[in-house]
């Protein structure tokens, strides 16, 4: 059923990148969606920016809901916002991208009369997108995380509006990101930064990082934290225990039973020196 135009207001398709979102928020704010974010005010705040533009006709959500099934649901029960699944490589890769281009390309010409389109993205690859939409005078914008959005978006849309503003968020500048790892250990650091990397990258590709598989796929001997299974478990508990990561247990959705897993305390000053250097 075709939504109904507000009176004297255009209507608004958004099309999001949802992992631009997560791994952006996460990388530059320190905020895990869903964890410190709930993907309702997220979608509150996407939806505040359409309204600014005209009214919602509707938003399209894309990611591999596969690996977050929740989120799924919570976008598919909200009105006007629907889940679009977009399944990772057998290399595990994210393919949002093309798939998102390709989506935005058929709405063009089957929703001809609606012209006002938001792209919640932040990579360059959504460029020929906007111009393909420029051309056919539609009225692109974008909205994304501020720290992460290529430029060459910006110069292309017709408006941006970070989603970090929506939502109340403030990143670090450059004066107190020095003056944390002022205060670290430089050989801590060094000591400790390639398992707050490693933990970083998984933690970017996975919706949650077991315990068990981190340790034995991705802590090798060469980084000096152990050999045996056992040595790099007690690397971790002291890991743990300087308040670099933080222990939990999530229900495996293959078995239902508990899992334990871990997560870098992003709140950390060692953490925080790390990343930013």
């Amino acid at each position: 059923m075709a939504k109904k135009k507000e009176p004297g207001r255009d209507l608004v398709a958004m099309f999001v990148d949802y992992e631009a979102f997560r791994v952006g928020l996460w990388k530059h704010f320190q905020k895990r969606v869903p964890g410190d974010i709930s993907i309702g005010n997220l979608l509150a705040a996407l939806r505040s920016v359409a309204s600014e533009i005209g009214a919602l006709y509707e938003a399209y959500v894309f990611g591999d809901w596969t690996l977050r099934s929740e989120d799924a649901k919570v976008i598919d029960r909200t009105p006007q916002f629907r889940a679009q699944l977009v399944l990772r490589s057998d290399s595990k890769k994210d393919r949002t991208d093309p798939v998102m281009n390709f989506a935005v390309d058929d709405f063009f010409r089957d929703r001809a009369a609606i012209n006002h389109i938001v792209l919640g993205a932040c990579d360059s690859d959504y460029c020929e997108v906007l111009r393909r939409g420029n051309r056919i005078n539609k009225q692109m914008y974008i909205c994304g995380v501020g720290p992460q959005t290529a430029p060459e978006l910006l110069s292309l849309a017709r408006a941006f509006y970070p989603i970090e503003q929506r939502l109340g968020l403030k990143a670090l500048n450059a004066e107190e990101i020095a003056k944390l790892i002022d205060k670290v250990d430089p050989t801590e650091l060094r000591k400790w930064s390639p398992l707050v990397k490693q933990l970083e990258f998984v933690e970017r590709r996975l919706p949650y990082v077991v315990r068990s598989h981190f340790i034995n796929h991705f802590i090798s001997p060469g980084l000096g934290y152990g050999d045996t299974f056992e040595q790099k478990a007690m690397t971790l508990d002291l890991a743990a225990q300087l308040g670099l990561v933080e222990n939990d247990r999530v229900l495996n959705p293959v078995n239902g039973m508990l899992v334990r897993t871990i997560r870098l305390n992003r709140k950390s000053p060692m953490v925080i020196a790390i990343l930013a250097a």
